[in-house]
């Protein structure tokens, strides 16, 4: 067997190691054990499953062996990064047998390869894809953009609850999930249809339609590898997990003035907005009043959610500093960090959402 490897097969090959190392890494990471297990899966996963592309096609039919090795793992990507998600957002969740079945089309995929590997002769130049192998293949990918979109909306739904219990979501809103979602959404499209495409391709047809398609491939596969890899170990020691409180009762209607009149009280005098890691939990031992309490008063008296209510206080104190002459010479990131926020970004959106205009903008309309 003799290998002539192209500079992106070289960038490929460098992905995929750099894959292997990090999905280890994040393995052997002690916060969020249970969930990096499944991150680490998926990133090993599509390791492995990408790594026959980068193997020209005769290759496939000298060396039958390569069959019977584990790179058909397409089917784990989507089950893997959904479980992972899931135990992110719902921390008391944990895997199950029955939930095993999510990893069973797997082995009709691996028994159709080695079957392949065995008894395929000449007349099949390439059996990855070509007859049947297309169907399991193309029905992977699917299974990646269906458990995709089923994670996406599972984020959705996790990042409503936030609102409703944080003031700060910066850290713990999954957005970096939901845009490497998103990539991955847009690649497996791609790749699904290169091999619809490449089903109606045979012979030296094939061949010569190969490497122009596998060099897109290849490289688009090897930017969403050390996206995911790289930035998943890096988000796997910072992630702080959501417990969401398991009360449940309803507020009388009555009782909402009071609890809101408590809150307000709460937030001039013991000024607790400033905090800018607190939660619904927070403020309820701070008030001494149930978290659902709470938030069913700012919901459904005050049509808010805790991030709203939190917040509009927030602004207004910077709102206040902003045109009170005496402190001019302040920094406006400084009064925003003073104010509760944590971060530039957050700030800046926050504040023209609530007055219509940038910080700066405000301070000179509105400066005495």
């Amino acid at each position: 067997m003799h290998l002539q490897l192209s500079v992106v097969q070289l960038i490929t090959i460098c992905a995929i190691a750099n894959g292997f190392v990090f999905g280890f890494l994040v393995l052997r990471k002690k916060e969020n054990r249970f969930a990096n297990r499944f991150l680490a899966l998926t990133i090993i996963c599509m390791c492995l499953t990408f790594t026959p592309y980068m193997l020209d096609p005769p290759i496939w039919q000298e060396e039958r062996w390569l069959a019977w090795l584990p790179f058909s793992l397409s089917y784990w990507i989507g089950p893997a990064f959904y479980f992972y998600v899931k135990s992110l957002t719902q921390p008391d969740w944990r895997f199950t047998k029955r939930q095993l079945w999510h990893f069973a089309p797997i082995l009709l995929n691996y028994i159709h390869s080695i079957y392949h590997g065995i008894f395929s002769g000449n007349h099949h130049p390439y059996y990855w894809f070509h007859t049947t192998a297309e169907l399991f293949q193309s029905a992977a990918i699917i299974s990646v953009l269906i458990y995709m979109l089923i994670t996406l909306r599972m984020i959705n739904r996790y990042q409503h609850v936030l609102l409703d219990n944080v003031s700060n979501t910066a850290k713990i809103d999954l957005q970096w999930v939901k845009q490497i979602i998103r990539v991955i959404i847009i690649s497996f499209a791609f790749i699904l249809v290169f091999l619809i495409i490449s089903t109606g391709l045979s012979g030296m047809v094939f061949f010569e339609q190969w490497d122009q398609y596998r060099t897109i491939l290849l490289m688009l596969y090897a930017c969403v590898l050390y996206w995911l890899s790289i930035h998943g170990f890096l988000q796997a020691q910072t992630l702080q997990l959501l417990r969401p409180e398991k009360e449940n009762h309803n507020l009388p209607v009555k009782e909402f003035e009071v609890v809101i009149e408590k809150l307000h009280r709460t937030m001039q005098t013991q000024r607790v907005f400033k905090n800018p890691d607190l939660s619904l939990s927070d403020l309820s031992r701070e008030v001494g009043i149930s978290e659902r309490a709470i938030s069913e008063a700012i919901n459904r008296g005050l049509g808010k959610n805790f991030f709203q209510f939190i917040n509009e206080y927030r602004v207004k104190e910077v709102q206040e500093i902003l045109i009170d002459p005496a402190c001019s010479h302040l920094k406006i990131i400084s009064l925003a960090f003073d104010s509760g926020f944590n971060s530039k970004a957050t700030f800046n959106r926050i504040f023209k959402s609530y007055t219509g205009l940038t910080p700066k903008e405000y301070k000179s309309k509105n400066m005495p």
